[in-house]
């Protein structure tokens, strides 16, 4: 480096001449500095296309307009940050038409940094803020040093981006600490806010300008004209349309027929069916300045650069997008709604990039692995609810990347070149033909979705990622030159509209007549082996992938679609839609295909998962489970996932590899290597729960469930604490108690301690000071008798009279009515409910990350944040004792699913199957004098009147003293041995 600064030094007035231009700036400085930094600038490593850690662009001009950022820098097939070089006579530090254009590049591929360079001046810009031609060129800038400064900056340089840094994640760990907190939303948010207006523009004019159309073709003419516009631009930038194309149709007036004109060329030219001429959509009439305004937002200045602007961040957005549709008013307006069915999900959740790569490697992956592009061509791939096409990208651009990598192997590239699968785009640089990439997307990617609009978005994502590479213009011209065809294929035939669920046979037990015509489209029958008949004679699809919606068939607005899914084996009243996109894929697979789905985990433990699993075990081959147990896959979701993939076929011998990734496990998104290098083996797959956990952690497991007895068969009562139906009344602090008691001290009667679900811990309680105003049971109490609370009530009294006044008992909420004098009707189960907090009772929180019981009998009251257990029979501070245990830590997390934040809810569904040991009465006085000691010791540990520090130390030495005493008797309840007890102590 020393060299290279020095050689600049000395000539730098002939480098920053206008003679010495960009391309020698780039071979004499900027590769070499990036080639010192461990790069290979000039693959000298012999990599395949797909594997090039830099990835060189020619320069191309089109009507002055730079195209391309000059490098790449990828680790295996990511990209991490572009580097645009600019000769050494131009300013980068001042000027900004340098810095908005490398914030373009960086900010449309959604790279969190790129580099601007001439040598002479270095800078590293944040591309995640949303660039403006406006902003002064220090706009984003986290970095900057002239060549005089390399020197010192050299540590810094080696690591943060050179390539040994970049593999070890050192560049995303200087990314997060630069992060700028202002600025704006990511690329895919901002580009869907704006599409969200063109769409809502263009319904409404539509929809005002055309009287006529209905509902669905006004949904359809929105999708189309934003689809076509799209593709066009992309088109553009991808050389097979002219730059500048639409911005100069936008110039003429009445816009939108000689649109429809460019449209119909279109046809002709690409002939793919997203320009396919329909009479209607033709025939719309649409004001011009909604054109003049959709088209200037996708030329510059605008921020987004298309030519870099990945695939899947286009996904992303229409996914979103996709879960609005239009609906008419009665005055024929045009109004934008959420889909009823992604308001029951919760709504959209876009699968992330690392997540579609891990399910595609380890199913295509594995089918494909070791074959030629001839033995691979008969293979078949499914999304059965494919949405934006997100998975079916995934599937496509791995098996381009595949091709790609065999034909430019060194022995295969003669053979490449002679079928014309591959051609040269350059000296030994090769890339896939357009007719190598139409074959394989017709061949091999199939997916079906029950949105019609969802499908065209699909076949719009597959269509652009053929199109996506740089250099297809010459690709283009060869397969003009040698096909009669037209540039892109006809999908039809591979994505289709439909039902994945339900079959024509719906209508076997239905009356025709009862259905019109909407209700017939909404339920949108679709017959497999009709509508992929040539795929089903040859056994089915050899895999299956995808994210298939998450909506609670309880959820669902159809008795008859409810009644249908009953023939599934995996219906379950109370269960999950994806539970039955399981079946129905596994019915799709040939008898050796593989399925690879990510849904809600859910069906792993939940009793309406019960059918599933037996289904998994019996009907499956199970091969690799992920749970993400508290990890956040899906962005503005708090819903928690797994993937599971199996094969198609029933076996007694399972080989599953599984892996919990919880909230805090770092794998930086190589997910493959990661579960490799941490799954485990499960042997036995049942209906029961599914809990994944070394072959030593199931013994013991067994060996616990063995020894102990559900708590569901015990003589106990657990309850949920009780629901006020309106806080802000009824509970009080210690202030307005004291205040309502110093007025009239009968008040006390009714004014009890409360404690809430965050006051709860082990053995001892935080008593934060709330008091409840207990207005029951009515039985025992008359608010009359009490006239300074009811006095105090009474300004709550409009609220509590629209709220209503809420019990609950055994977790089920149950309204009282209101009678005169604030009396309630109550049961005699209500009444003996209300009891049971005047006994003695362990309090635990029904949401915990740790596991906090506690023994009480001074009467508490709790909140519904809680749950007590009580006994007629039973002692409870025995049942405490192992509550508390390092056993029940280790079955906790079985039991209990961690949620997002690393919290679990222990639901009593849940918690009535928890084995525990019955102690004898004659067995039980060991036991109670350490649990009794214990309350002592921590009653004494939180008195105020401990004083010094010696006095805190020695009350805590006491508590784990008497902890370790505790758990050695319940070892011995369950016969746990040393080995056995280190595993449940996690050592």
């Amino acid at each position: 480096m020393k060299e290279l600064v020095e050689r600049f030094r000395n000539n730098i007035d002939v480098y920053k001449s206008s003679r010495y231009d960009e391309e020698n700036t780039k071979i004499d400085f900027i590769d070499k500095f990036f080639g010192l930094l461990g790069w290979d600038v000039y693959n000298n490593s012999g990599a395949s296309e797909d594997f090039r850690e830099v990835v060189r662009e020619d320069k191309v001009i089109i009507k002055g307009r730079p195209k391309s950022p000059d490098y790449s820098f990828k680790i295996g097939k990511e990209r991490q940050f572009f580097v645009e070089a600019k000769k050494p006579s131009v300013n980068i530090y001042d000027d900004t038409k340098p810095a908005f254009q490398v914030r373009r590049y960086g900010y449309s591929a959604g790279l969190p940094i790129s580099i601007l360079t001439d040598f002479e001046e270095f800078a590293i810009y944040d591309t995640t803020i949303k660039p403006n031609e406006n902003d002064k060129a220090s706009v984003s800038r986290i970095f900057y040093c002239t060549f005089e400064e390399y020197e010192k900056n050299w540590d810094f340089f080696n690591d943060t981006i050179s390539k040994q840094a970049v593999w070890q994640g050192k560049l995303k760990n200087f990314v997060k600490e630069n992060k700028k907190k202002k600025g704006t939303q990511s690329i895919d948010k901002e580009l869907l806010l704006l599409i969200e207006t063109w769409r809502e523009a263009l319904a409404k004019n539509i929809a005002l300008r055309n009287k006529d159309l209905d509902i669905y073709q006004l949904n359809e003419a929105v999708q189309k004209v934003i689809d076509r516009i799209i593709f066009l631009r992309m088109a553009e930038d991808r050389n097979t349309e002219v730059y500048a194309t639409l911005q100069n149709l936008a110039k003429d007036k009445d816009i939108y027929p000689i649109l429809v004109k460019y449209f119909d060329s279109a046809n002709k030219k690409y002939n793919s069916g997203l320009f396919k001429p329909q009479e209607w959509l033709n025939d719309l009439t649409i004001d011009d300045k909604i054109f003049k305004t959709i088209i200037s937002d996708i030329y510059y200045p605008m921020p987004y650069e298309f030519s870099v602007l990945p695939i899947e961040i286009l996904g992303h957005i229409y996914e979103q997008f996709l879960g609005k549709t239009i609906r008419l008013t009665a005055g024929h307006q045009a109004k934008i709604e959420e889909k009823p069915e992604v308001r029951k999900a919760g709504g959209v959740y876009y699968t992330p990039k690392y997540i579609v790569d891990y399910i595609v490697e380890n199913t295509v992956g594995k089918k494909i692995e070791k074959k030629t592009p001839i033995q691979i061509s008969p293979l078949t791939i499914l999304d059965p609810a494919c949405g934006s096409g997100s998975f079916l990208v995934g599937a496509y651009k791995f098996l381009l990347n595949y091709h790609l990598g065999y034909w430019t192997n060194k022995n295969n590239i003669k053979k490449g070149l002679k079928e014309e699968a591959i051609f040269e785009v350059k000296q030994n640089q090769f890339s896939l033909t357009l007719k190598t990439k139409r074959e394989i997307l017709l061949n091999n990617i199939y997916g079906v979705d029950i949105d019609s609009q969802a499908v065209e978005v699909t076949k719009l994502s597959l269509l652009l990622t053929l199109m996506e590479d740089e250099i297809v213009e010459a690709s283009t011209k060869l397969f003009l030159k040698n096909s009669k065809e037209a540039i892109l294929p006809n999908l039809e035939n591979n994505i289709k509209c439909g039902n994945s669920l339900i079959g024509s046979d719906f209508y076997d037990n239905v009356a025709m007549q009862l259905f019109d015509y909407h209700e017939q489209r909404k339920i949108n029958c679709f017959d497999w082996k009709d509508e992929f008949k040539n795929i089903f004679e040859n056994g089915g699809f050899d895999c299956v992938i995808g994210n298939p919606p998450y909506v609670q068939i309880q959820k669902n607005e159809s008795k008859d679609e409810k009644d249908y899914w009953r023939k599934y084996k995996t219906f379950a009243s109370t269960g999950d839609i994806y539970s039955l996109f399981y079946e129905r894929g596994a019915e799709s697979l040939k008898k050796d295909g593989l399925l690879g789905f990510i849904t809600s985990n859910k069906w792993m433990r939940a009793n309406y998962g019960k059918a599933t699993r037996k289904y998994f075990a019996e009907q499956t081959i199970p091969l690799e489970l992920i749970d993400f147990s508290g990890y956040k896959i899906f962005e503005d979701a708090t819903v928690d996932t797994n993937i599971l993939i199996f094969g198609k076929g029933n076996t007694k011998k399972y080989n599953l590899q599984a892996i919990t990734i919880n909230k805090n496990d770092d794998f930086s998104h190589k997910l493959t290597d990661y579960f490799i290098e941490n799954a485990i083996e499960i042997e036995d797959l049942s209906e029961d729960s599914w809990i994944i956990s070394s072959k030593e952690e199931q013994a013991i497991k067994k060996k616990i469930e063995a020894k102990g007895t559900p708590l569901k068969e015990w003589d106990i009562s657990i309850n949920y604490g009780i629901k006020t139906g309106f806080n802000e009344a009824f509970i009080i602090d210690g202030a307005k108690k004291d205040e309502l008691i110093a007025k009239d001290p009968k008040s006390a009667e009714i004014i009890k301690p409360i404690l809430r679900g965050r006051d709860i811990k082990r053995y001892a309680a935080e008593f934060a000071d709330k008091w409840l105003i207990a207005t029951f049971p009515a039985k025992r109490i008359n608010i009359d008798d009490y006239p300074v609370v009811k006095e105090y009530l009474k300004e709550f009294l409009p609220k509590i009279k629209q709220t209503g006044e809420t019990f609950t008992k055994n977790g089920k909420k149950q309204k009282t009515r209101k009678k005169t004098g604030n009396k309630w009707f109550e049961t005699q189960d209500q009444i003996a409910y209300y009891n049971d907090f005047e006994k003695e009772k362990i309090v635990y929180p029904n949401m915990t990350k740790y596991l906090p019981f506690l023994y009480d009998e001074e009467n508490h009251l709790t909140n519904d944040k809680c749950f007590i257990i009580t006994s007629k029979t039973y002692n409870l501070k025995c049942l405490l004792g192992v509550l508390n245990s390092w056993v029940f830590d280790f079955a906790f997390k079985d039991y209990f699913p961690e949620l997002q934040g690393g919290t679990r809810e222990l639901r009593k569904v849940f918690f009535e199957t928890l084995p525990i040991p019955q102690i004898p009465a004659e067995e039980q006085a060991p036991f109670i004098n350490l649990v009794e000691q214990m309350l002592a010791a921590q009653k004494a540990a939180h008195s105020e009147n401990i004083l010094t520090d010696t006095d805190k130390k020695l009350h805590q030495q006491r508590i784990k003293i008497l902890d370790k005493q505790i758990d050695k008797l319940v070892y011995e309840l369950y016969d746990l041995n040393e080995e056995e007890i280190k595993i449940v102590e996690g050592e």
